[in-house]
């Protein structure tokens, strides 16, 4: 236990980029005291541990498991992550957290793991028609055809895919996906100053990564070694989005009535860049050009440049689209199952357990009548 607690120490210590003597005087003990620690030479007490892991941003648990064994060997997951976390090890045990909750609740109540199924694809050139067709099954997975998607997030909860939209302070972070053999599929949206537009595309994304990409998945957050393939990946899950969220059928018909293109991005639910892109796919107009114009006109207009986590008028509301509604359905059944405690409960629907129990009291008059 010695070797796993100093190991963890030095990996989250630097995962922080603090010094030992700044670790130190945080927790109110000496330099010599933390190195010793993590030379494996004496072992913490549990109340040391508990203020260590609170100033380092882990658990107790982090800080106690061996450093090979990032998920239990029965879940583990595979990853797909923006680079900049491969060096913060506080993010890989925040995501681990995060699936092992989600699952254990699916567990607990008894529902099925879910995860759309593979096809490999790496390159979206002489691939457009079949990834337009896996697009399109995929949407008569989710019951909708070719009409426009009114909400994406729900969509695909109905069917099983654990998602978690939440807020994290990253720049250029929109979003992850992790798969596992029993577990399933889950994909992380970052919402934080992302504009609902952006959070349906990323989710559709990692989408397209799941089924296209299942190779590709690691047991750990890494970043590509190849920049050039993994473009060329990013292409193919772009290009799915794309015709996951606009069918080509319909969006072909709109145009016969909609010639201005801010109207197909109200009617389809999509962000400006969409639309843009698949009309200059079909050469019907100049993307490059296009979005410069649109930023000359944005800076004019407001003063700030037009980055691609901003969204052009008309756009979607955040309140209506509710967040992480499957997530919370689960804690709620596992309550009412007695899988899990009122504190537990309040403590993964951010409640505190007053606030709990009023809910949970309103929803059983609510039931009644």
């Amino acid at each position: 236990m010695k070797d796993a607690i100093a190991q963890n120490l030095i990996r989250y210590r630097k995962g922080q980029r603090l010094s030992q003597e700044r670790l130190a005087e945080q927790v109110g003990m000496t330099r010599q005291t933390i190195n010793n620690y993590e030379k494996a030479k004496t072992l913490p007490d549990s109340q040391t541990l508990s203020r260590l892991a609170k100033h380092l941003g882990v658990t107790l648990d982090d800080l106690l498991r061996p450093v090979d064994q990032l998920f239990p060997i029965e879940n583990q997951f595979c990853f797909r992550c923006h680079t900049t976390f491969t060096k913060k090890p506080q993010f890989a045990s925040y995501i681990e957290g995060l699936l092992n909750t989600y699952t254990a609740l699916e567990t607990a109540v008894g529902l099925p793991p879910y995860a759309p199924e593979s096809t490999p694809c790496d390159s979206v050139e002489g691939n457009e028609k079949r990834i337009q067709q896996v697009a399109k099954q995929f949407r008569a997975r989710l019951g909708f055809g070719d009409a426009p998607i009114s909400n994406l997030f729900e969509a695909v909860e109905e069917i099983g895919l654990k998602v978690l939209r939440l807020p994290i302070e990253q720049d250029n972070f929109f979003g992850l996906s992790a798969c596992s053999n029993t577990q399933g599929a889950f994909v992380l949206i970052n919402t934080h100053k992302i504009s609902i537009e952006r959070q349906l595309f990323t989710l559709a994304h990692e989408i397209g990564h799941l089924i296209f990409h299942r190779g590709e998945y690691q047991g750990q957050l890494l970043a590509s070694d190849n920049r050039e393939e993994e473009k060329a990946r990013e292409a193919v899950a772009n290009y799915f989005a794309s015709h996951l969220l606009v069918s080509q059928t319909a969006f072909d018909q709109a145009r016969t009535n909609m010639h201005d293109w801010l109207k197909l991005k109200s009617y389809f639910r999509v962000s400006y860049a969409v639309i843009l892109k698949r009309l200059d796919e079909m050469g019907l107009k100049d993307f490059g050009k296009t979005k410069k114009a649109l930023c000359v006109q944005y800076k004019n207009k407001t003063g700030e440049s037009l980055t691609k986590d901003i969204e052009l008028e008309p756009k979607l509301q955040a309140e209506d689209f509710s967040l992480n509604q499957r997530y919370s359905s689960l804690v709620w059944q596992a309550l009412e199952q007695e899988k899990i405690s009122e504190s537990k409960a309040s403590e993964l629907l951010g409640m505190t357990i007053e606030r709990l129990r009023l809910t949970r009291r309103e929803q059983e008059v609510y039931a009644v009548a």
